[in-house]
């Protein structure tokens, strides 16, 4: 959920970016970039407990999770914003705990419970009423559109590739690999001139990439992946749908996009569908337990 709300207040950010004269291949190459060197100072940190070090076999997919998807999410997620509401992005974005559920369902057979279910169609149903979809409250735009769902898609990719990953290596190592792989493909991408005359004009402007490199990059793919890595991953992703409230309430407050009632009633229906994911895994938890115990006892008898 914390993940959720740091990437909430990344729309925000990006915009003021944008506004400042950055374009989105800029945004998202500097919030890697300073997401990068904030989490290698933490490593350095702690370096007596996380080591860096991983096999030759997870190179490839550790590029793949760094210049795929989080520099082209990071990419398409600039665009989007550019083009359409901040609460629209986020609703279409969060299509990707869908993917994410099915995906685990085969890959790691993660149980797809009706109480998992009820919760994402009740997520989905928040997100819907927090973008005004039912209403038509919003304008539309196939090219926001387009960018926001290929961010989905590369969500839902990060969070599969990360639970394979994290199996291997600690998820503080997975994540700062994954982010300096991102910011070494978006650099060969940046005009530095451009970027250089802009620090120059405002330089104010210094610490929104400061925020948006730390607070929406580095420390929410850190919870995240840490999420992954510590038990479901659909959940992970569902948990993290706080992020279209958080994104709608911003946007109604400082850009002044319509608030709706179907937007006030989003958060509490976003919430119950929480509550109902984390209720369902508490009451299986003991059966669960209760389960394994008894087979152990079974094959002790048995020997």
């Amino acid at each position: 959920m914390a993940a959720g709300t740091c990437w909430g207040s990344s729309g925000l950010v990006m915009r003021y970016l944008a506004a400042s004269g950055f374009e989105a291949v800029e945004i998202s190459a500097l919030r890697l970039l300073v997401g990068t060197l904030a989490l290698f100072a933490v490593l350095q940190r702690q370096r007596a407990c996380v080591s860096m070090a991983i096999r030759w076999q997870q190179l490839p997919w550790l590029v793949v999770m760094g210049t795929g998807c989080l520099f082209l999410y990071s990419f398409c997620y600039a665009q989007a914003v550019q083009t359409i509401s901040l609460s629209l992005v986020a609703v279409l974005i969060y299509t990707s705990p869908a993917i994410v559920m099915l995906i685990s369902a085969l890959l790691f057979h993660e149980a797809l419970t009706a109480g998992k279910c009820a919760a994402l169609a009740l997520t989905i149903t928040g997100c819907c009423l927090a973008s005004g979809l039912f209403t038509g409250a919003r304008g539309y735009s196939p090219q926001g559109i387009g960018f926001a769902l290929s961010a989905a898609l590369l969500y839902a990719l990060y969070a599969i590739l990360a639970k394979f990953q994290t199996r291997r290596s600690d998820a503080l190592t997975v994540t700062a690999w994954c982010l300096l792989f991102g910011a070494a493909g978006a650099m060969l991408t940046v005009n530095f001139p451009h970027c250089i005359s802009i620090f120059r004009q405002h330089p104010s402007v210094f610490i929104w990439v400061i925020i948006a490199g730390i607070f929406n990059t580095a420390l929410p793919y850190l919870l995240y992946t840490m999420a992954v890595h510590g038990g479901d991953a659909g959940k992970a992703a569902m948990m993290a749908s706080v992020e279209p409230v958080v994104a709608t309430l911003l946007g109604a407050l400082v850009f002044h996009e319509a608030l709706t009632a179907g937007s006030l009633l989003a958060p509490l229906i976003v919430l119950s569908g929480l509550y109902i994911m984390n209720r369902s895994s508490t009451v299986r938890e003991p059966a669960a337990l209760a389960s394994a115990a008894l087979s152990q006892r079974e094959e002790k008898n048995a020997k």
